[in-house]
């Protein structure tokens, strides 16, 4: 697994750092990388606590990827952040393959 992954695996966790359900901290081994597309990350996050596990999707930009090791520290969500992501999930039809660009005939279009 190259350095992008590690890195983007940091800022995840630095944004994601306990398990809603019983608010143990999350380690790097309980986030698991699924695959990437362009500039969406795909992760499986499984609490080693509980078992809850969950999907977790990340927009990282390569210009976050370049330069310091360090995550940035994440900007607090907005009132408006929530309201985006209400509409999203309102007209979103459950497709993960097409949102993360899984192409038909057996590729992933993916970087493993």
């Amino acid at each position: 697994m190259d350095s992008r992954w590690e890195k983007v695996r940091a800022i995840v966790l630095n944004m994601v750092e306990r398990c809603a359900v019983c608010g143990q901290r999350f380690s790097a081994e309980d986030l698991q990388a699924l695959g990437r597309s362009r500039s969406t990350w795909a992760f499986r996050l499984t609490c080693q606590f509980c078992g809850t596990s969950s999907l977790i999707a990340a927009v990282i930009d390569e210009d976050q990827l370049v330069g310091s090791p360090e995550p940035a520290t994440p900007e607090p969500v907005t009132q408006r952040d929530v309201e985006e992501m209400r509409e999203f999930l309102e007209h979103f039809d459950g497709d993960f393959q097409r949102l993360f660009g899984y192409r038909s005939g057996g590729s992933r279009g993916w970087d493993e």
